[in-house]
This record gives C-alpha cells, structure tokens and sequence, in this order.
C-alpha cells in the first residue's frame, strides 16, 4: 500500500513531475510542494534510488526527511521561492545524482555539482 505523505493530505498546492536525467540513465518521480510564500517549494523523491556502491547517506546524497513526511525531499541551501527554480533544482541533483551512482565516478556529489553548473 503506498503510503500518502502527511503533507500530500493538507491539500496544499503541489505538482508530480517526472524526470529523465540529462545522460538518458536514470528517471526520477518528484513531487513539487508550496510550503508557503515564506518557505518556498520542497521537492520529495518519490521513486528508490538504486545507489549501488556509493555511500547514500543523506550527507552524501544530498536528500534530507523530515519526521513528519513519508518521502525523502532533496537538500537545498535557501529558499526555493518559484515553481521554475523548484524545476531547476530537481534536474540538477537528478543529473548530479545519476551521475553519482555510476561505478566508476569517484567524485563527491558536490563535486559532480559544481562542474554541472560549470
């Protein structure tokens, strides 16, 4: 049974979007919530991420989870304040994170980051 984040039944203002990362290898299922005009957007990673050998901890992977949500949302330093920027975030850490999980990439994550906005 699929369990329906805390959040998704405050009937607050959200869109499901998938996404194919840049290198055709991975697709990503994220749903975009409007926190509030103060908090911005989170995004939350619907689908499992098959991290093979890389550590996929939260500070490696860049995801966080609040207690209260059933789903894991993607780790962002500020305010999210569009729906554009909200789409922007989420394509950057898919095509970061599929290029995270391949055996032969040793880079960090923000390592991968930082020469994806390059």
């Amino acid at each position: 049974m699929l369990r329906i984040p805390r959040l998704l039944r405050q009937r607050r203002p959200y869109e499901r979007l998938q996404y194919r990362s840049s290198d055709d290898s991975l697709t990503f299922d994220f749903v975009f919530w409007h926190l509030s005009q103060d908090e911005g957007w989170r995004i939350y990673i619907i689908n499992k991420i098959d991290y093979g050998t890389r550590d996929h901890s939260s500070h490696y992977a860049h995801w966080l989870h609040d207690f209260r949500d059933t789903y894991p949302y993607i780790c962002w330093a500020g305010t999210i304040e569009t729906f554009d920027q909200a789409k922007a975030v989420a394509s950057l850490w898919a095509d970061a994170t599929a290029l995270y999980v391949k055996p032969n990439e040793y880079r960090s994550f923000n390592q991968i980051v930082s020469d994806l906005k390059n």
